[in-house]
């Protein structure tokens, strides 16, 4: 063998080694993307995983506070239909007094108030505007009775004992705030259906 057909064999040998050197650098390159495409599909399915997660958590809670908006609108639009009927309320009760049946209804606010009181000896509050009147109503009633005109109000009567300890409120104002306790669910069920 010669010189030369010792370097054509090295070539040659050399050559193959190059070859399957690339071969094998291909498969592993060929591999290695592979791995990392996978990789990539996993970290994007992950990714867009959480991000419609984090999309639909987003929306519920738009959709929830939406709601409860509409919902808490939907209630001061009722309430201020209700301070509406209530003012429409008010401003006949203001009024109250030159209605010819008022004695009528002073003398009974007193009578309940006196027989929830129990006492043969009360203090009578009343408006300054009532005072002739109850002096007028107390004549006809046995007790003892102070009067004393040191409160402001549509009408109707507070009863104290004299030592202050125990009153009693029978005013319209009194029993509007109670009616409105006691009528608001029905008037919602009339005015809006509920």
């Amino acid at each position: 063998m010669t010189y030369e057909d010792l370097i054509q064999s090295m070539e040659a040998g050399a050559e193959e080694k190059i070859a399957e050197i690339r071969s094998n650098a291909a498969r592993q390159s060929e591999g290695i993307i592979q791995d990392a495409e996978e990789k990539a599909k996993t970290i994007r399915e992950e990714f867009l995983a959480r991000a419609r997660a984090t999309v639909a958590d987003q929306r519920n809670r738009l959709l929830y506070k939406t709601r409860l908006d509409e919902r808490s609108a939907g209630i001061a639009a009722k309430e201020e239909i209700l301070n509406a009927v209530y003012s429409r309320v008010t401003g006949h009760l203001g009024k109250i007094r030159e209605k010819n049946d008022y004695r009528s209804l002073f003398s009974r606010l007193l009578s309940e108030s006196l027989k929830e009181m129990g006492e043969n000896s009360v203090v009578l509050h009343v408006d300054p505007r009532d005072e002739a009147l109850c002096r007028e109503v107390v004549s006809q009633m046995e007790g003892n009775f102070t009067i004393n005109p040191d409160i402001k109000t549509w009408g109707g009567v507070v009863v104290s004992s004299p030592d202050d300890q125990i009153r009693i409120h029978n005013t319209l104002e009194s029993r509007l705030e109670r009616a409105k306790i006691l009528t608001k669910r029905e008037i919602c069920r009339i005015l809006f259906g509920e």
